[in-house]
């Protein structure tokens, strides 16, 4: 179900237009802060024509009135971005406090990450109100199973095939790029970098802590440099921030290349330390 939330109430969406990226966030916890999905728990692998149990639940208490309207299916990509396979349900299922849908993992799923989003609505005053999209924690699929003489049961791929199954992809560390600075770009020391993070709607990441600048030359092991930012803050879409590039003068080295490291939370693992990097760029001594 890939409609936009601008089917959400006129009075709604007028009060919207008034807040800032990262108040409109921390409204949309209010309205679905409250949700998981606690199933697939993203322990037990699922097969390629299985079949997979997606639960919902709600807060006790939540006085919203809540609707189950849509269930889409999604992969997560080596690379760490997440694809839309196929909505696999909608209609209109009640949610007070808990509900499930039930879904058959098509016959043809290849062998890798996948997880449910589900989409649930909100009422306002009678009206469709803001929709919350709340995912399944990451799952395997394998493309085959087994039982074996002894019992056991083997499957067609190995389950510790971290290029299939990614670990960091498991704990919800996926769906964030940071797009500026562009690759090659040329700073002079003294100056700002803009560095533009995008979070996809679709992302398993949460809160931003903090962005740190990194130097590598050639082969070597990348250094530490700096704190370029430290906070707690809702990434919601995008979050954008400017680095003045003040620097230790033994940092200065023409034959190094330049790196944010971005540090997110998740909203699947709350011990999960998600890193997101920049593309390389340069820095200039002044003249």
């Amino acid at each position: 179900m890939k409609f936009s939330i601008a089917t959400a109430s006129a009075l709604l969406l007028t009060a919207i237009a008034t807040v800032s990226a990262d108040e409109y966030a921390s409204a949309m916890k209010q309205w679905c802060g409250g949700l998981s999905v606690p199933t697939p728990d993203g322990v037990a692998p699922l097969t390629a024509g299985g079949q997979a149990h997606i639960s919902v639940h709600n807060n006790p208490g939540d006085s919203h009135e809540k609707t189950i309207t849509g269930l889409d299916l999604y992969s997560v990509a080596a690379d760490g971005t997440a694809k839309y396979i196929k909505n696999v349900w909608k209609g209109e299922q009640a949610l007070t406090t808990d509900a499930s849908i039930d879904d058959t993992v098509p016959s043809d799923t290849a062998a890798g990450q996948y997880y449910y989003r589900v989409w649930v609505t909100n009422q306002v005053n009678g009206m469709h109100g803001p929709d919350c999209l709340q995912t399944s924690h990451t799952f395997k699929v394998t493309t085959g199973s087994h039982t074996n003489a002894a019992g056991l049961t083997e499957y067609a791929e190995n389950l510790d095939d971290e290029s299939l199954y990614n670990p960091q992809h498991a704990k919800g560390c996926f769906g964030l790029t940071v797009e500026n600075p562009q690759e090659g770009q040329v700073f002079k020391e003294g100056e700002h970098a803009r560095i533009t993070i995008k979070r996809e709607s679709s992302s398993q990441t949460d809160e931003l802590k903090k962005v740190d600048l990194y130097k590598k030359v050639k082969d070597s092991e990348a250094v530490f440099v700096q704190n370029a930012w430290e906070d707690v803050e809702d990434i919601g879409d995008a979050f954008t921030l400017k680095d003045h590039i003040i620097i230790p003068a033994e940092h200065i080295d023409p034959e190094a290349e330049y790196f944010y490291k971005v540090e997110a939370s998740s909203n699947k693992d709350k011990d999960a330390v998600c890193d997101f990097v920049s593309k390389s760029f340069k820095i200039q001594a002044k003249n």
